[in-house]
């Protein structure tokens, strides 16, 4: 296996990060779709969306302009399949060529090998979880600076966000699940808000099927919203998505989040 290593174009920075609207520069929101056939967050309703077409279902979310894409390749919990990720790249260039939306590699990643094989399917980043990879942290993040991608990073304590910020990480995920005890704290990511500097990428996720609770996490200044275990619940998607990108709120630091140190450089 090969790959060629690049410079970074933050594909999936501009993926989830959508341009500030006017001249007050007012906040905005994307969404990020987690691609999953089933979940293990809720054990007696595990099941979530039977397609059997990753790439097809790619390119149909593609069409009702989902802004990025997390694509799990885990069969055991989630239902995926090895080659998931490379499909799922490719529905959404049939779909949108110019400017398809980001495909991150979700799964349980531990080596360096693993996002090198996530870039070789045409993957824009991957997702690292901190409590899964602890103090091996630093060394994955700069396997992604090193191969020319990003890593979007899993928090859900205040302990984990501040560590993942102590090592560089740029991008964040907050998930108010909590993966050890697999309870949901509805209220995690706004309080994890004010920990994250003023120029921080910020996505959301856990059980969000709302207006207003996108609204509410704007307010706090999230960038991104994670549309996962809602895919199949959701009335219509194409309207849950129209209706986020028309969000618009206060520029970062005049809502009530996202008020840290901004790095500088």
């Amino acid at each position: 296996m090969s790959i060629s290593l690049h410079v970074c174009r933050f594909n999936l920075t501009n993926s989830l990060k959508r341009p500030a609207d006017g001249k007050e520069n007012l906040h905005t929101m994307s969404v990020l779709v987690d691609m999953k056939r089933r979940s293990p967050t809720i054990y007696d309703r595990r099941e979530i969306v039977d397609y059997s077409s990753a790439g097809t279902f790619c390119e149909l979310l593609t069409k009702v302009n989902a802004d990025a894409f997390l694509i799990n390749t885990d069969e055991y919990e989630y239902g995926g399949k090895a080659t998931d990720l490379k499909d799922s790249v490719e529905g959404a260039k049939r779909a949108r060529p110019r400017n398809p939306p980001s495909c991150v590699l979700k799964d349980i990643i531990i080596h360096p090998i693993q996002i090198a094989q996530a870039l070789e399917s045409g993957a824009s980043g991957v997702l690292l979880i901190v409590s899964v990879v602890g103090g091996d942290l630093e060394v994955l993040l700069d396997a992604c600076t090193i191969m020319g991608t990003e890593a979007l990073v899993e928090v859900h304590t205040p302990n984990e966000l501040d560590f993942a910020l102590s090592k560089g990480a740029t991008l964040f995920l907050v998930n108010m699940w909590d993966r050890v005890s697999g309870q949901l704290f509805t209220k995690q990511a706004k309080g994890l808000a004010s920990m994250m500097p003023m120029n921080a990428v910020a996505v959301a996720a856990g059980n969000i099927r709302s207006m207003e609770q996108v609204a509410e996490l704007g307010f706090y200044g999230y960038d991104s919203v994670v549309l996962g275990r809602n895919l199949a619940e959701v009335p219509d998607i194409k309207e849950f998505i129209s209706d986020v990108h028309s969000f618009r709120g206060a520029p970062r630091g005049i809502g009530m989040g996202m008020k840290g140190i901004p790095w500088a450089g």
